[in-house]
């Protein structure tokens, strides 16, 4: 065996043909045939490694780590696209936009269709040019008033768009998607799923089934069978249906679903279709690999891009959103979304202050004293204007009408280092048990005190030692 060929060597090779990959990157070049290039010298690296008797070297597994990723950046050929399908109107492009950001983030050679009526072909233009640095694209499904008028609907046309998937997608499996949702997660697995000749698999309706006691899907994430759609002229025999159908429900996309496909579905993981109202009946866990659930999924009135809108997961939702076209790609390891993502220096140190009353004692000081602290101001009752205008104070989230969001206000409690027991008249007192059984401190003043729960006690004119103390648990904290 030559001397030269050591894990050593091999390690400083690629090394050095990285760096040059970095330097044409730096310098603006396309990257496209350099990644050719690059996965052809992992090749030749590899097999001259393997003659010369290093196959059991550790730099030997690191290669093939490389070329996996490499060939999930590579671009496909238009056959090997995953395809994926929203529905909406052109009122809802923030939403659609943020979940396509979503999926570019940590996936690659993806096919998106559109189903819409109202789209210009502007947008997709200019869409295509952006998607392109992602071995994706969009088509531009326009639906006519002659498809939209073959059946009768007491809801927005947009929801049973759907039904014409067949119709588009020339792919035998697609992903139809709500676009109240943001992805988390690469979803070559999902794809992967042997669908054993059902016409679609989802994730079952959690909600329906304590409520209701329904046994059906939730219809926001459809992994479809189009194969099957086909063969079975699925798209009329649900436009049949609908008409059956249309004033028997508030959500009559969900009930002609669940009716042609009752009993023909497969079952997918919850991680999948996450609902945000839905984990409170589930046993649900999130992955080790992961920091957020994979699919996240916003169905019900409160909207996470509301003003006030309060929900679980609100903060990843914004964070997909603000997200610039060319920050996409830095997540070339198509890694799931990690907290570190969200906040790359540290999770910010929270503070609680649950109430019923805009009377705050001493939140202007302590908001100014402390911009790089996160105030969460949570109330049960809508909150008034003096309290609302806090919010132009970036370190400020205000909640209000909250209510029925147990899982949220786990979250709430689970991020926060420091409940702030300084708002007058009533208070949670549940919320501040929790908070002493887990040993987080509560501060509170004086006269806001309310119940003996071991709060760190601070006279009115004592705000600065409160400010120090906030400071001090802010010293200690990190990821």
């Amino acid at each position: 065996m030559s001397n030269t060929w050591t894990d050593e060597w091999i390690r400083d090779a690629i090394y050095i043909i990285e760096e040059r990959l970095s330097l044409l990157a730096t310098l603006g070049y396309p990257l496209s045939e350099h990644r050719r290039a690059y996965k052809m010298s992992l090749d030749y690296i590899s097999s001259e490694a393997y003659n010369r008797g290093l196959a059991n070297s550790h730099e030997l597994n690191y290669i093939k780590e490389k070329k996996m990723l490499l060939d999930r950046l590579l671009p496909q050929s238009k056959e090997d696209k995953k395809a994926v399908v929203l529905a909406a109107d052109f009122s809802n492009l923030d939403q659609v936009v943020t979940t396509i950001k979503s999926i570019c983030y940590h996936n690659r050679s993806v096919r998106f269709y559109i189903i819409n009526r109202d789209f210009p072909k502007e947008w997709f233009i200019q869409l295509n040019g952006r998607l392109r640095d992602f071995d994706s694209e969009i088509i531009n499904c326009r639906v006519t008033s002659d498809q939209i008028s073959r059946f009768k609907t007491d809801i927005s046309y947009v929801a049973s768009l759907c039904y014409f998937i067949p119709d588009f997608v020339k792919e035998d499996k697609a992903l139809y998607l709500d676009c109240d949702l943001v992805v988390t997660k690469n979803l070559d697995d999902l794809f992967a799923t042997d669908l054993q000749g059902y016409p679609l698999a989802a994730v079952r309706d959690y909600g329906r089934k304590v409520y209701y006691d329904q046994e059906i899907f939730n219809v926001g994430v459809l992994l479809i069978n189009n194969l099957v759609w086909k063969q079975e002229s699925m798209t009329q025999r649900l436009i049949n249906l609908t008409d059956k159908l249309h004033d028997k429900a508030d959500q009559v996309d969900q009930l002609v679903l669940n009716k042609l496909f009752e009993n023909k579905w497969l079952e997918l993981d919850f991680d999948n279709h996450y609902i945000v109202s839905h984990k409170q009946f589930t046993d649900y866990k999130l992955p080790k690999s992961q920091d957020y659930p994979g699919i996240i999924h916003y169905p019900s009135n409160r909207k996470p891009w509301d003003n006030l809108g309060i929900q679980a997961y609100r903060n990843v939702w914004w964070y997909y959103h603000n997200l610039e076209w060319t920050e996409l790609g830095q997540n070339y390891h198509l890694h799931t979304l990690k907290k570190a993502h969200i906040y790359p220096q540290k999770l910010p140190v929270t503070c609680l202050i649950y109430t019923f009353s805009d009377r705050i004692e001493q939140l202007e000081s302590l908001v100014q004293a402390l911009p790089e602290i996160q105030f969460i101001i949570v109330a049960r009752v809508k909150v008034s204007d003096q309290l609302t205008k806090r919010i132009v104070n970036p370190n400020v989230t205000i909640l209000s009408e909250f209510n029925d969001l147990s899982e949220l206000e786990q979250e709430l409690i689970e991020i926060s280092q420091v409940l702030l027991d300084i708002n007058h008249g009533e208070k949670n007192e549940e919320i501040m048990e929790q908070f002493a059984k887990l040993g987080k401190p509560i501060l509170a003043f004086e006269n806001t005190k309310y119940s003996e729960v071991g709060q760190i006690i601070y006279k009115v004119e004592q705000v600065q030692e409160m400010i120090n103390k906030i400071r001090e648990v802010e010293d200690k904290h990190g990821f």
